[in-house]
């Protein structure tokens, strides 16, 4: 599977994200606002004590993605890799791993591919292995097939 098409398939999950999030956002910003125009005492302070701590949890996610998408902007997905790194196609014989960040799984038609960051544990045990290196992870030792 070609890189542009694996960075494309990252880069809409993470749009998408940023979107949902946002709309959280907005959802929750919302209804703090209709909590300041109760006059329910205590029940509208902890509601909007709540409210509050519900915005805070998402702007901190929202501040996580957008450096999750500014790294992915910067890879460029045509650049050939000799070895593992930040932007590398690597398929080894139990699976198929991009390093950019830590999204996860993705499923790219009926391909399963492992988007990673270079500093989670297997990133770091991959960086600058090469072609017919080997990867030991969880137990398990995996021979690297192709780095592109």
């Amino acid at each position: 599977m070609k890189k542009s098409k694996i960075h494309a398939a990252c880069m809409e999950k993470l749009q998408n994200q940023v979107n949902e999030l946002q709309s959280a956002i907005d959802k929750v910003q919302e209804s703090i606002v209709g909590e300041d125009n109760s006059t329910a005492g205590n029940k509208f302070e902890t509601a909007r004590a709540m409210g509050q701590e519900e915005l805070d949890r998402l702007n901190q996610t929202m501040n996580h993605a957008i450096k999750e998408f500014t790294i992915l902007s910067q890879i460029s997905p045509n650049k050939p890799c000799t070895t593992a790194q930040l932007g590398a196609h690597i398929v080894t014989d139990k699976k198929e791993l991009y390093l950019a960040t830590g999204i996860g799984r993705l499923v790219i038609g009926e391909k399963t591919i492992f988007v990673t960051s270079p500093t989670s544990p297997i990133g770091q045990q991959l960086m600058g292995l090469e072609k017919d290196g080997e990867l030991a992870f969880a137990g398990k030792k995996e021979k690297i097939l192709s780095v592109a």
